[in-house]
């Protein structure tokens, strides 16, 4: 008689655990790229971003049960990723 639906708080705690680890990654790949990519070569950041993208494509349908809705969780955890890969851009390169 378990129920199937995770309890709200729950669901609140793993969304925004996989918000966290998807801004953690970007800023990861934002500190790394600003510190090898010449300053001149800024174009070469979308290239960076390009297989972290991929890697939510691809684990898409394990984040799904946690959100809920396909799209939300791409916009959320693209979205986490883009910020936390320009904080830490902007913040390598201003040091």
């Amino acid at each position: 008689m378990s129920d199937s639906k995770p309890q709200p708080r729950n669901a609140r705690l793993r969304t925004g655990a996989s918000v966290v680890v998807a801004a953690a990654l970007g800023a990861t790949a934002g500190a790394l790229a600003a510190s090898r990519i010449p300053p001149d070569k800024f174009a070469w950041t979308g290239v960076v971003l390009l297989p972290l993208f991929v890697l939510i494509e691809a684990l898409l349908g394990r984040f799904v049960p946690v959100f809920g809705d396909r799209n939300a969780a791409r916009l959320a955890l693209a979205g986490a990723l883009v910020a936390g890969f320009y904080v830490a851009w902007l913040v390598v390169r201003r040091l």
